[in-house]
């Protein structure tokens, strides 16, 4: 017995200091890694939550301020100034050009006469009577300086003693005239060389140039020559009638002649029914090899919101996400900034937040020259030069702005690597760069071979051959589908077609076939294997959202019974409480009953 005892004591004793011990590491470590991995995945998730939010609201900003008019907008326009909305007018050499103002810019910019053929006292409208001017219509043209000429080849001097350069900044006239060009250090007499002005303008205006600073007015790049916002301008009249007589006078006095190389006709127009403007340009380059180039652009925006409360708000918001990447940023890169710099999304993060804070600059800048606009507008100055500034940043703005959702959608995708379909497409576009990248070394050789090979055979006789850029651009084309057959054949009759069904075969049936096998390959592999860390968070959201609607249902149950305490409710009461109360009710009964016997007695005797 004593020993019996004494054994089972000792057991009890063993027993009881084995659960005061504290866990093993292996299970502290286990629970440790759990824990962690909760962290990181509640971390993920919150980050697509934010960054979500952060892409909402770039797309309302981005969207809010469209107006789905603009387009009809812009071909209406079109078709009032240009003749037409999709072809430019015809303009072949300066005469033409000065036929096509007075005969169709000059009467579509001026609306006249109104229906009734009484006179129009708004002479800024245009024939729609919807749409207004702001200011006049201005002409701007760029000129060579005077003497440069270049050397005829000797044996063609007999022929064509000299001849004109090709143009360039550098060598832009700078210099201010008399009327005609005449130099003021010119000592010809000249008095009655040219007829007198029209009252609307100086003698000397057309002809003195004017300087304009890079950050009112952007560059144009056209086929021959990138020019400046500088130059020699004027501008047409308030009416019909002075418009025409300024045109003509420009025309006699050669403001167009051999040295001109560019001219811009330019205006803005307002329709307040649309709340739109329309900035229209037409640029004519005049080469040295006598031939007239004509560009046109329409460009319809909102420069004026109605909503302004609500676009200034979603900037707002806009720039405390970009503030707290910023932030968030800054601490990965001080970090560990080798391997911060060297991850390729690290730079998309990078791009978005520089984007995004210089899409905001932007804008406020044209904004704050808006409002300069309709602070001369109301003193009554010319504000053309202004809105033309506003325009072209809120241009810029709108390219920024473009590249901010991109590189935010790209960055939303990565994100999302955790489904299987869009971790598989970022896993495939991963492992088969390196293969991609060698395909297209090889085919690159190939496309130039085709491109040099197109040049040299059409380069003189197509348009879209002319140079090894049109070239190239040509046959990437074609290869997506897009070509004219029927000029290759009257190119050549034999090496067009020839070359078009070899380049055909070898790019979609070789090259393209070996294109995406690489990428089918490589995107097989990848969706067979769904056991990565990046695809456990579809399982870790599933079991964390159980595991809080299991919580909350609990919750639930557990206030359900307590209600009726809160609410002051009895229990149930007992059993043989409710037999007694049974027993003194019948006895209650019987009492009533011999009541109403004993009240029938005494009716009867009474």
């Amino acid at each position: 017995m004593y020993f019996a005892t004494s054994s089972t004591t000792g057991c009890m004793s063993s027993d009881d200091e084995r659960s005061t011990l504290p866990p093993d590491e292996s299970v502290l470590a286990e629970a440790r890694a759990k824990s962690a991995e909760k962290r990181k995945r509640r971390a993920a998730v919150l980050e697509v939550i934010v960054f979500g939010l952060f892409v909402t609201v770039i797309m309302l900003t981005a969207y809010q301020e469209r107006s789905p008019l603009a387009f009809y907008m812009t071909q209406n326009v079109k078709e009032h100034v240009f003749g037409s909305a999709d072809d430019l007018p015809e303009i072949k050499d300066i005469p033409s050009f000065w036929e096509w103002v007075t005969d169709s810019l000059i009467p579509a910019t001026h609306s006249g006469d109104w229906y009734n053929g009484e006179a129009n006292p708004k002479d800024m409208e245009l024939p729609d009577m919807l749409t207004y001017q702001l200011g006049t219509a201005q002409l701007r043209q760029v000129r060579l300086i005077s003497g440069q000429l270049c050397e005829t080849p000797e044996k063609m001097q007999v022929f064509a003693p000299r001849c004109t350069v090709a143009f360039s900044n550098l060598k832009a006239d700078t210099e201010d005239y008399m009327q005609g060009w005449i130099l003021y250090n010119n000592t010809v007499n000249t008095t009655d060389a040219v007829p007198t002005p029209p009252p609307l303008i100086s003698q000397d205006t057309p002809w003195n140039f004017s300087f304009v600073s890079l950050s009112d007015s952007f560059p144009f790049f056209g086929k021959h020559g990138s020019y400046l916002g500088s130059g020699y301008t004027t501008s047409l009249g308030t009416t019909l009638d002075s418009s025409a007589t300024l045109a003509t006078y420009l025309s006699q006095n050669n403001w167009l002649d051999e040295r001109t190389r560019v001219v811009f006709v330019e205006l803005i127009l307002y329709n307040p029914h649309a709340n739109l403007f329309s900035v229209v340009s037409l640029v004519v380059e005049f080469t040295q090899l006598g031939a007239a180039y004509t560009h046109g652009e329409v460009v319809s925006l909102r420069l004026i919101q109605q909503d302004a409360i609500l676009l200034l708000a979603l900037r707002a918001l806009l720039a405390a996400f970009l503030l707290f990447f910023a932030v968030k940023e800054a601490k990965s890169l001080f970090a560990r900034p080798l391997e911060y710099l060297s991850e390729f999304w690290s730079w998309v993060e990078l791009s978005v937040i520089v984007i995004g804070f210089g899409t905001l600059g932007v804008y406020f800048n044209a904004q704050s020259i808006i409002d300069k606009a309709a602070e001369q507008r109301r003193s009554g100055n010319t504000v053309f030069e202004i809105y033309k500034s506003a325009v072209n940043w809120f241009q810029i703005y709108t390219y920024l702005l473009a590249f901010l959702i991109c590189c935010a959608t790209l960055k939303l995708i990565r994100l999302l690597r955790f489904n299987s379909h869009v971790y598989a497409l970022s896993m495939t576009i991963k492992k088969s760069f390196k293969p991609v990248l060698r395909f297209f070394f090889v085919a690159g050789i190939i496309l130039m071979a085709f491109t040099q090979m197109g040049n040299l055979l059409f380069g003189t006789k197509l348009q879209d051959y002319k140079n090894i850029l049109t070239s190239l651009t040509s046959l990437c084309t074609m290869m997506l589908g897009s070509f004219d057959f029927d000029a290759l054949v009257d190119g050549h009759y034999i090496l067009g077609p020839l070359m078009f069904f070899v380049y055909q075969a070898l790019m979609q049936f070789v090259l393209l076939s070996m294109f995406m096998t690489i990428i089918m390959d490589v995107y097989a592999e990848e969706s067979q294997d769904p056991n990565t860390d990046d695809l456990q968070m579809s399982t870790f959201v599933k079991d964390s959202t159980s595991e809080k609607v299991d919580q909350l249902k609990h919750t639930l149950s557990v206030v359900t019974k307590r209600e009726p305490e809160k609410t002051g409710k009895k229990e149930a009461p007992d059993p043989k409480h409710l037999n007694k109360f049974a027993v003194v009710l019948e006895e209650l009964s019987d009492l009533n009953k011999h009541k109403a016997k004993d009240n029938n007695m005494f009716q009867l005797l009474s």
